[in-house]
């Protein structure tokens, strides 16, 4: 049985604010081997880590990141909500972030709004394209992915294609599942057509991880790493 791969789920969120440089830098702290974010582009253009539409929730200030300009939202203080000690703490910037996780740790890139090719090409001209994928819930984002920058991996959700056979054909290379759809044979049957597999769970439900430890899943897409690398452990340890 082989370790899976830790994706941090908009960085190391539990420990320090989402989708900004603290949690980055915590998920490369606690041993992660990818960073999962999300992106969204200002009215003028520039590239932000932020998951929400509007600033409000993660952020000291108020409105919709597409009609802030790049001075609105670099002015923001998106740390004081989660600490006093991470106050300052900024929206970051999509090349910066990229900037900080080159050589570092790989990036999967939820696309919420932009361009994909821009983001590709942010990527690989740091040479960062072979160790990143994208997804997006946006489906013409999605079409778009696949049509202008095949060679920026993507990833595709089971709940979505609703079988291997389809993830195939839509050309992805990842297969996310949810704790309430990852079956074991499904795990196999990705594996054997070539796709990487991948499950996302938010929560810390010991029992939903040893299921995913034991269908063989890949890659985890979670919160709470310590309690998955606990479950795993105790798993692999010969008896």
């Amino acid at each position: 049985m082989k370790q899976a791969v830790i994706v941090c789920h908009r960085g190391a969120s539990l420990v320090a604010p989402e989708n900004t440089i603290a949690s980055l830098e915590k998920a490369i702290d606690i041993g992660a081997d990818v960073v999962e974010f999300d992106v969204r582009p200002s009215r003028d253009g520039v590239l932000y880590v932020i998951h929400d539409a509007e600033v409000d929730r993660t952020t000291n200030g108020t409105g919709r990141i597409a009609e802030m300009t790049a001075a609105d939202i670099d002015a923001l203080d998106a740390g004081s909500w989660f600490g006093s000690e991470f106050a300052g703490e900024r929206v970051p910037r999509l090349d910066a972030f990229l900037d900080t996780c080159r050589g570092r740790i790989a990036t999967y890139v939820e696309i919420k709004e932009g361009d994909p090719a821009e983001i590709r090409d942010m990527l690989a001209v740091r040479g960062m394209l072979e160790d990143a994928w994208t997804f997006s819930f946006d489906q013409a984002i999605r079409a778009e992915a696949r049509a202008k920058v095949p060679d920026l991996k993507r990833m595709v959700l089971f709940m979505h294609v609703g079988s291997v056979d389809r993830a195939v054909a839509q050309d992805a290379q990842i297969l996310e599942f949810h704790h309430d759809n990852v079956e074991e044979q499904l795990v196999v049957s990705a594996k054997e057509a070539g796709l990487i597999t991948q499950m996302f769970y938010a929560g810390d439900d010991r029992a939903v991880f040893e299921k995913a430890v034991r269908c063989g899943v890949e890659q985890m897409n979670i919160d709470h790493v310590d309690v998955f690398r606990s479950v795993e452990r105790e798993l692999m340890t010969p008896v």
